[in-house]
């Protein structure tokens, strides 16, 4: 449509009807929209490492439980230790913490539904964890400071997240990039499709 305008308003000057083609500086920018969940943007080992050194404490075994079981947000929140069996170095994902509902829901599909193996860096993550949360009873992961289940996602964004990619110098993506990372890296060290989905409660 634009080119289309600018060929008229040359043909304008050609034929003396106007002086100047108003276009003839102008660039069109386009204005991108803001990410979603389901734009795959994972982050790359070095950004990884970046983000974790900036983390301390809970927030850290969060994010590098995260980033090594590709679990949602969602599922992440709603774990507790009755869920892990460190015997058999797995994790059980039954239920979601959804943004504003009062309690942990079971997830909506039969796949949601899951055991996840437990690699060693999310064993790591868990072993570390205990010392803040396994002798308080159930939740695996706390807010910090307010000392009890994080609350869904916005939470984490807001005092955890942000402000950790900030001091770490990573260009911001949100906290869902955690899970493509994850698919991204166990993709990437060849595999199976089938078993990636299923680690992460795909049909296929």
């Amino acid at each position: 449509m634009l080119s289309a305008l600018r060929k008229a308003l040359n043909d304008a000057i050609k034929n003396e009807l106007i002086e100047v083609n108003p276009l003839a500086r102008w660039c069109y920018s386009k204005v991108e929209a803001p990410q979603s969940k389901d734009d795959i943007d994972p982050f790359t080992k070095e950004e990884q490492a970046a983000i974790l050194a900036q983390a301390t404490g809970q927030g850290r075994n969060l994010l590098q439980f995260a980033f090594w079981t590709g679990l949602r947000t969602s599922e992440l929140v709603a774990l507790d230790w009755a869920d892990v069996d460190f015997v058999r170095g797995v994790v059980m994902v039954t239920r979601a913490l959804i943004q504003h509902s009062k309690a942990a829901e079971s997830t909506k599909t039969n796949a949601g539904r899951r055991e996840d193996k437990l690699l060693e860096r999310a064993m790591h993550a868990l072993q570390e964890q205990k010392a803040f949360t396994w002798v308080k009873g159930e939740e695996v992961f706390q807010n910090p400071r307010l000392e009890r289940r994080w609350e869904g996602d916005q939470p984490i964004r807001k005092t955890l997240w942000t402000g950790i990619l900030q001091n770490a110098g990573v260009r911001y993506r949100n906290p869902y990039q955690t899970r493509h990372t994850y698919a991204s890296m166990m993709l990437s060290a060849g595999e199976h499709p089938m078993w990636v989905a299923k680690q992460m409660g795909h049909a296929d």
